[in-house]
């Protein structure tokens, strides 16, 4: 190989880490955009991330078909990229464009949770498709161009998927802690755009760089498709080809079991998210550092098999002892989770930081995703048999394969495994999945070595000594030990959710994802009571409630004994709903009340469908730091509450004051002061506050009134002691709220980052 080709090839392989890098900005930037039409909920996710990956695949495929036989492939290739950021650049306004079409469309559709998803399905297909195939077509295209030297296919397009992946690693964990922090979730998506272009430049810059007379010789001697690859790689060198010797049955088993892994390598992501979750903050950027780790691993374990590939041979024993290591290690990796809490690593970073949180990733994501890498280069040396003749087509086609069976993997183990069999079972399916592939693979393999005969049996040996001696299937962070506490467990599509009680200190807690959330403790259930107690006490003779995150009950059942005619609660988690029965006395019964009316759905896309107004409005979303309610304290969403309040209406929402930076705690007052300007803040003391709003202001008659009211109801003086402590609640009237919160910036939905406060 001559310098010039050798300094080409590199400059190949840096334009398609930087697809990469553009790639994974789209990814987090769309799904966190696509949030404000469809909700945070796993549905709303998974038919995003679902219309990603069917682009992919879609892409790989029809594009593999059909690049061997183009004349330029990396003219070809600098046409995509640019394509890509024509469309990625448009999508921000093509997403916009839906939050005014989505309302609309989904109340049309007949009633139930599946029309909603396949609306949202088909919506985000007519959006990101687009996008995504020109994405997934330009990795069988980039294969055309570099894997130009025959028994070295598997070697090249492992280096390709190496540096893609490691791009996307460096794309992902850099949007989720950098970009949409400081840039926005508009900027950053035009930053990528910027970015396939300059990759486009690139790709046509490397074509007219190539000397002419070579292209023409190639031309005259080799025709159209060798002329080009010359252009862009630099002449032929290195062994003759020689096609692997692979039977026709084994390459069709390589593109299935290809395909399974797919599914095994998504349902893995699924399963160490949802757990992983548990041991961290469940932040707006925890996924995407496990995600970052995950890619990361992929990307070595690619760059380690193309080093083999190099030089040796790939075999379908060698995919066979990968498939049975996955297995294997995925079992050991629950060990991993399970001791987590034992080894109090969040002490040594003091709290659930940055830096913890990639740690837990890496000790537990890691070696399992280093496996998962190596397959590609591995399958992509079988598949193609090391002819660069077929590799566009060969590539293409096994990693569309792939995707297809990752989106299955994605949503199947999400909607339906998980649901069904929990997570530590979910695991050891796919975990036998694994082990099946392997044990296939080494009887097609017949010139194996004897003692690899025995390696599926072995395999399978461990893995089950490895299932029984694992600890209890309850993950719940550092309180996993406490079982005999247990009151309530159950691991739903969304939420992991366990209640724990101490009889004898009449206490209860909830814990969903790890995080624990409805504490009966005095201060809490002061917070409770007055969410549920005092908007009826400012809005007596209320026709209808609407409560954002019913949670166990305690708030809406004690806004119920204020005999409202119908109380609407919303709630991602029916594990919750489900888990407020054990909560009865606490939430007085309310889950038997027939004018409650329960919804699962994420509170702001219940509220953007609602047609109704409504004289009361009440959220107690999460922690603003928390991935699931960051959407629920912007101006955008407040605007959204007040176009659904009645005239006469009151809004309350609970504002935490732990975990919260006060530059945020700020902001989040001006926010909801810049929609609704009268109102006041209260405070029961300890961690929990309150912002309460009305279009007209609450006077000192307003307020008497209220002090009137409460101590003619026995259930509020019980629940929140006489008038004078009631009125000891007020924390700020509007005068010293506005002096407090000062002149400043409001959250929008485009610039909204929580960052937990240590």
């Amino acid at each position: 190989m001559t310098p010039d080709s050798r300094v080409r090839r590199i400059a190949l392989l840096a334009l398609f880490f930087l697809s990469g890098v553009s790639g994974l900005i789209y990814q987090i930037a769309w799904v966190r955009q696509s949030v404000f039409t469809f909700g945070v909920s796993v549905y709303a996710y998974s038919t995003v991330i679902g219309a990603y990956m069917i682009g992919l695949a879609l892409g790989s495929y029809m594009m593999g078909r059909r690049i061997d036989a183009h004349a330029r492939p990396l003219r070809t290739y600098a046409a995509l990229e640019v394509g890509i950021a024509a469309l990625a650049a448009l999508s921000p306004f093509l997403l916009g464009a839906l939050h005014a079409l989505y309302p609309g469309l989904s109340n049309a559709l007949p009633a139930g949770g599946v029309w909603l998803t396949l609306g949202r399905l088909v919506l985000s297909l007519a959006v990101l498709t687009p996008t995504t195939f020109l994405i997934g077509a330009t990795l069988p295209v980039m294969s055309r161009i570099y894997a130009t030297h025959g028994g070295r296919v598997g070697s090249d397009v492992g280096r390709l998927y190496l540096v893609n992946t490691a791009g996307a690693a460096l794309g992902c964990v850099l949007t989720g802690l950098v970009f949409l922090r400081y840039l926005g979730a508009r900027e950053t998506i035009f930053l990528g755009a910027a970015i396939n272009l300059f990759v486009g430049a690139g790709a046509l810059a490397l074509m007219r760089l190539g000397p002419a007379g070579r292209a023409g010789r190639a031309t005259s001697e080799m025709g159209d498709v060798e002329a080009d690859s010359a252009l862009a790689a630099g002449p032929r060198t290195g062994p003759a080809e020689e096609a692997l010797p692979i039977s026709a049955g084994a390459l069709r088993y390589v593109a299935i079991a290809y395909a399974i892994s797919g599914f095994i390598a998504l349902g893995y992501e699924v399963v160490w998210a949802r757990i992983l979750y548990i041991h961290s903050s469940h932040a707006a950027y925890s996924f995407s550092l496990m995600l970052t780790v995950f890619l990361a691993g992929l990307a070595l374990g690619g760059a380690g098999a193309s080093w083999v590939l190099r030089r040796r041979r790939a075999t379908l024993r060698h995919f066979g002892a990968i498939q049975l290591a996955i297995g294997l290690l995925a079992v050991l990796i629950l060990h991993a989770f399970a001791r987590l809490p034992a080894l109090h690593l969040e002490d040594w970073f003091g709290g659930y930081t940055v830096a913890y949180e990639f740690l837990i990733a890496f000790i537990t994501l890691f070696p399992p995703s280093v496996l998962l890498g190596a397959l590609f280069p591995l399958v992509g040396s079988l598949y193609t048999r090391e002819r660069t003749e077929v590799v566009g087509l060969r590539i293409g086609r096994v990693n569309a394969f792939n995707t297809v069976g990752a989106i299955a993997g994605s949503l199947g183990t999400g909607f339906v495994l998980v649901p069904l069999f929990g997570l530590r079972n979910t695991t050891m399916a796919l975990a036998a999945l694994n082990l099946v592939l392997g044990a296939v693979a080494l009887r097609f393999d017949r010139g194996g070595r004897r003692a690899l005969r025995f390696a599926p049996a072995g395999a399978m040996v461990a893995t089950i000594v490895a299932v029984a001696i694992l600890p209890t299937g309850f993950y719940l962070g550092s309180y996993y030990t406490e079982v005999d506490r247990l009151i309530f467990y159950k691991e739903g599509v969304e939420t992991t959710v366990a209640v724990l009680e101490v009889p004898e200190d009449n206490y209860k807690i909830s814990f969903v994802n790890g995080r624990d959330e409805v504490p009966t403790d005095r201060a809490s259930m002061a917070a409770f009571r007055l969410l549920g107690h005092l908007p009826p006490l400012l809005r007596p003779g209320a026709r209808n409630a609407l409560v954002l995150s019913f949670g166990n009950g305690i708030a809406t059942g004690t806004m119920n004994t204020h005999d409202i005619p119908i109380i609407d609660a919303v709630d991602l988690s029916p594990e919750m709903m489900e888990a407020a029965a054990v909560y009865s006395e606490e939430n007085y019964d309310v889950l038997d009340s027939d004018r409650l009316r329960l919804h699962v759905e994420d509170g702001r896309n219940f509220l953007l469908r609602a047609e109704a107004s409504y004289d009361i409005i009440s959220v107690d979303a999460t922690h603003p730091a928390n991935a699931s309610s960051w959407a629920l304290f912007t101006s955008e969403f407040y605007q959204l509450i007040e176009s659904r309040l009645a005239e006469d209406g009151v809004f309350m929402q609970w504002i935490p004051i732990h975990g919260v930076r006060e530059e945020d705690y700020r902001d989040i007052l001006r926010t909801v002061w810049d929609v609704f300007p009268n109102m006041v803040l209260w405070s029961t003391g300890s961690t929990h506050s309150y912002v309460v709003a009305t279009r007209d202001p609450m006077s000192s008659v307003v307020m008497q009134s209220v002090l009137t009211r409460a101590a003619a109801n026995p259930i509020v003086v019980r629940d929140l002691g006489p008038p004078e402590t009631i009125a000891g609640y007020v924390a700020m009237a509007e005068a010293d709220l506005t002096g407090y919160i000062g002149r400043g910036p409001v959250i929008t939905d485009n610039d909204a980052f929580f960052m937990p406060a240590r």
